[in-house]
């Protein structure tokens, strides 16, 4: 019985690399065709993050590295002609916004599809955060930090290199996701960085952004997770480098990452930490969303019911608020009890 059991598990095993290096072909192939759709009618400079790039620079064999999207970086100043080339090209939006331009305001990418590809594009003009957010991002060291990507054909594209990459993975898992919505696969990504492409890793630089970002706390914390998880061998002088950078406001935001939340938390957390030109944006995104916002996030049925659910979202912000409030309320005694 034990022999069928792990029979039935290789075989498992085998379908799901079978899967990934089919999905990992898949997108090869349009990395080459976006690779023309961006040279034509003059190049615009398009960095491949993450997966898009470490499953085939990194990995021993790209189906070990399951590519769900591919996240492209462009100049903030050619993002329009980049989406417009996209698409013409047959790309869309994911998603309606909640109100013209805001994504562009408290947005960090653009989610895109194509109808009959099983994966999307996130094009970034920006990484892990919004512009208004108080944790402001140098994007001139991310470019000053590209290089060209190596794929099995001839291409245009970049890359970040080792230190970029991991303090941008570090950030993305840690800061944007947090632990209790991370993906196992950003930690090995690090461990293979670290153990594949250490010798080219600056911790001192990487160190220096890192605190002037305010990601110290993030990459602290993955890299340990890294180290507990994977046994990843960062060097000593590493950690304390960054331990110098260490922000206590960041710190007790990512332990509330590490737990599961409720939406309400969230919206108050991302309220929170824009500036005022953010936070107007998103205040009149989430009370008066556009109608088209409307009827794609509720789909009223019949149709012409959507302005009633203006009234609804209200209802269900005011619990949220409520909920939030009682609890608040009971921490404070429960402190006082103490």
């Amino acid at each position: 019985m034990a022999a069928v059991s792990i029979l039935a598990g290789k075989e498992v095993k085998k379908e799901q690399l079978w899967a990934t290096a089919a999905m990992n072909a898949l997108v090869l192939e349009e990395l080459r065709r976006l690779d023309e759709i961006f040279s034509q009618p003059f190049p615009i400079p398009v960095m491949v993050l993450k997966g898009g790039a470490l499953a085939f620079t990194l990995y021993s064999d790209s189906s070990l590295r399951p590519v769900s999207d591919l996240d492209l970086l462009v100049p903030k100043e050619l993002l329009q002609e980049a989406l417009a080339r996209l698409k013409d090209a047959g790309y869309s939006p994911v998603a309606e916004e909640m109100a013209p331009g805001l994504n562009l305001l408290l947005g960090h990418h653009f989610d895109l599809m194509r109808e009959g590809l099983p994966f999307g594009i996130e094009l970034h003009w920006t990484l892990t955060l919004s512009e208004h957010e108080r944790y402001h991002l140098d994007m001139a060291w991310f470019w000053e930090h590209a290089e060209p990507l190596k794929l099995p054909f001839p291409n245009r594209f970049l890359t970040l290199d080792p230190t970029a990459h991991l303090l941008y993975i570090a950030a993305h898992t840690m800061l944007q996701h947090g632990e209790a919505q991370m993906d196992p696969k950003w930690l090995y990504d690090l461990h293979l960085l670290v153990e594949k492409e250490g010798e080219r890793i600056d911790w001192e630089e990487l160190a220096r952004q890192a605190a002037a970002s305010r990601w110290s706390e993030a990459v602290l914390r993955a890299l340990r997770r890294c180290v507990e998880l994977l046994g990843t061998q960062v060097p000593e002088e590493a950690f304390h480098l960054l331990e110098e950078g260490r922000d206590r406001t960041v710190a007790k935001l990512l332990e509330r990452k590490a737990k599961l939340r409720r939406k309400g938390e969230k919206a108050w957390e991302k309220l929170h930490s824009l500036d005022w030109t953010g936070r107007l944006g998103l205040l009149r995104g989430l009370l008066f969303p556009s109608p088209a916002f409307v009827r794609w996030r509720y789909r009223p049925n019949p149709s012409w019911t959507w302005p009633l659910f203006y009234p609804y979202r209200w209802f269900d912000i005011l619990r949220e608020g409520f909920y939030l409030a009682i609890r608040a309320i009971r921490a404070c005694f429960r402190s006082g009890e103490r």
